[in-house]
């Protein structure tokens, strides 16, 4: 639906066919990561990234790795998604 997507990439040297990760999006990235971290969970500084979609990776107990990221109105992909709808 408009609401859930599935993002496909291309096998590289670099990044192996097979299932890389998980992707959530969060309302307000920063309030989650600071949550997050005061339930113990480790993780990574959010960061711009060149989607301008603001971005942090964590890895669940068995190692596979979370991404959350945030949509502000310029990224790419905000602007993708309200096209959509």
């Amino acid at each position: 639906n408009h609401d859930t997507f599935v993002e496909l990439a291309p096998a590289t040297a670099d990044r192996p066919v097979g299932f890389s990760h998980v992707g959530m999006w969060a309302d307000d990235l920063n309030k989650t990561v600071a949550i997050l971290r005061d339930r113990g969970v480790k993780m990574d500084n959010p960061i711009s990234g060149a989607t301008k979609a603001l971005l942090t990776n964590m890895n669940e107990p068995s190692g596979v790795r979370i991404e959350l990221l945030e949509y502000p109105p310029e990224s790419l992909q905000k602007k993708a998604i309200d096209g959509w709808k």
